[in-house]
């Protein structure tokens, strides 16, 4: 059985909990590869379009506690947490995030091209972090993980987009097995083509861990990757190479190593990124231009710090750099710590954060140049979103925390434009 008795409970039992799964003793080197057959697991799913969703009202725009440097501007957007930014075709800027408590969730969208008024699009259940991405015709999706019912149900619980269709939101559910979809991805390709990513946890008794998602018509043909058992909360990384097939970066919780996985259509090869200490969490993946991978994740070295590494493959070796320390981290409220992107000159850009600020630093010749660009009021949600349009300007969305049970916060849009 895919899941026993024991585990069944106990999962009910640790919703709110991370644990780690089950993996080898003597992890590969790093560079090393390790090939998964998927072809007997692939489940096609029926897509299930629930909607569309009534009209919702506006929500507030929060007061917030956290200064900013010189050059940049916040926007106030909502009460919430865990948000996401996204560009569409003309780089114009959109954030979406959510709250998760029961009885109260919402999922939340906010465009400049609205003023940032914030709309509630969506109630239930959910949990997050979440993605946004645009399509080719500029339609905002949002991401995330669907509970289904207001008590924890393991056999309920699908990765779900939520999109607007006819001035209204519709939602568009990936039935699939487990309790899946949590730390959703999303990337929509020039082609039209969905890719998503996220996590059948552990901590719920599963063996999948990691599954990735793709909707190439009416249906999604959801695909376990070979992770093995992957607790939820650490992140799951997913960009698309100049073919436009797909890539993803995880952590194995059991090892504190940092895996990177492609595929070539019928099975996934599974590389040791990092293998040194407990590295890997919350990473952010992104392709140069060039076609090389480059990653961003988080390095623990105490309780309460570690640091930022960025990685680049160059052939077969991947070459790491520090990019910069935490020393105010908590472990139990971090998602998303980093964030990368590529200028247009090809130099990587990093947005990271703990609970007392946010940093923007720029790969230049001498080494990695950084500056503080938020400092906290109240804490921070150790979570940062970052996106470059076509002028280099940043775009980032961050969130502070108002309470922590529930957890909520206000969100924040960042630009240095």
């Amino acid at each position: 059985m895919r899941r026993s008795l024991l585990t069944l409970l106990a999962g009910l039992a640790l919703v709110a909990a991370a644990c780690g799964g089950s993996g080898d003793e003597n992890p590969p080197a790093p560079g090393t590869t390790t090939t998964a057959s998927t072809a007997a697991t692939t489940t096609t799913t029926t897509t299930t379009t629930d909607g569309p969703a009534t009209t919702m009202p506006p929500v507030e725009r929060p007061e917030l506690s956290f200064s900013v440097a010189d050059g940049w501007t916040a926007v106030p957007l909502g009460a919430g947490v865990k948000p996401v930014v996204a560009l569409d075709s003309t780089d114009s800027p959109a954030v979406a995030w959510l709250f998760e408590q029961v009885g109260e969730g919402f999922v939340a969208y906010a465009s400049a091209a609205d003023d940032w008024n914030g709309t509630a699009v969506r109630e239930g259940y959910f949990y997050g972090p979440i993605d946004l991405a645009f399509d080719p015709a500029d339609t905002p999706y949002i991401a995330y993980h669907d509970h289904q019912a207001d008590d924890f149900d393991l056999e309920l619980g699908d990765l779900t987009l939520v999109f607007p269709q006819d001035d209204l939101w519709t939602r568009d559910t990936a039935r699939d097995e487990g309790h899946d979809g949590w730390d959703s991805t999303l990337v929509i390709g020039s082609d039209g083509v969905f890719h998503a990513a996220g996590v059948d946890p552990a901590q719920f008794g599963s063996e999948v861990g990691i599954e990735y998602y793709q909707k190439a018509g009416d249906d999604w043909e959801v695909t376990p990757i070979g992770s093995g058992p992957i607790p939820y909360k650490y992140n799951v990384g997913l960009a698309l190479d100049g073919s436009g097939s797909p890539a993803l970066t995880y952590y194995n919780a059991d090892d504190g190593d940092l895996l990177y996985a492609t595929t070539d259509g019928s099975s996934w090869n599974h590389e040791t990124v990092a293998s040194e200490g407990n590295v890997g969490k919350y990473s952010s993946l992104v392709f140069h231009a060039d076609g090389r991978p480059a990653i961003t994740f988080f390095e623990q070295l105490e309780s309460d710090s570690g640091r930022i590494v960025y990685a680049i493959r160059d052939g077969s070796t991947w070459t790491l750099e520090t990019v910069g320390d935490l020393a105010s981290f908590e472990e139990g409220n971090a998602r998303r710590t980093s964030s990368l992107a590529f200028d247009s000159q090809g130099r990587p850009h990093v947005a990271f954060s703990d609970t007392s600020g946010v940093w923007y630093s720029i790969r230049e010749d001498q080494g990695w140049v950084t500056s503080q660009i938020v400092t906290a009021g109240i804490p921070l949600g150790q979570l940062v979103s970052l996106q470059l349009d076509a002028s280099d300007v940043a775009h980032i969305a961050i969130y502070e925390v108002t309470d922590f049970s529930p957890l909520d916060g206000a969100v924040a849009y960042l630009t240095n434009g």
